[in-house]
């Protein structure tokens, strides 16, 4: 439900930028105008990207869980230790992700692979 509400979020916000930005957009290519064109395709282009880069985080949140990693790698599980599925080591440390995700990452020490992603400890 979480990541529902942010996934609404994001789009509406995105897609504000993008009302701002389609008339001058249109009018710049109706009129051969450089300054609309760029502006109005900053205001459509820009938000739109970062929507995608966004619903793309979310969606790797949700999928690479501990769970799901104990499902794809089971034999780099011994016991509630993990393992690199990359290296085969065993020194996983833990960072927090910062732009308000919410989310920590569990990344190999050796190699630096991303293992699966946490939600933060309220």
């Amino acid at each position: 439900m979480k990541y529902t509400f942010r996934k609404i979020f994001i789009v509406a916000f995105c897609s504000i930028f993008v009302v701002i930005g389609l008339p001058s957009l249109l009018s710049g290519l109706h009129s051969g105008n450089t300054f609309n064109l760029l502006w109005g395709g900053g205001f459509v282009l820009l938000p739109a990207a970062i929507a995608i880069y966004w619903l793309k985080q979310l969606s790797r949140f949700q999928k690479m869980t501990y769970e799901w990693y104990k499902s794809a790698h089971p034999d780099h599980l011994n016991g509630n230790r993990v393992s690199c599925f990359v290296c085969g080591n065993d020194r996983i440390h833990v960072r927090a992700l910062m732009n308000r995700t919410f989310h920590r990452e569990h990344f190999c020490t050796q190699c630096g692979k991303t293992l699966y992603y946490s939600p933060e400890q309220s």
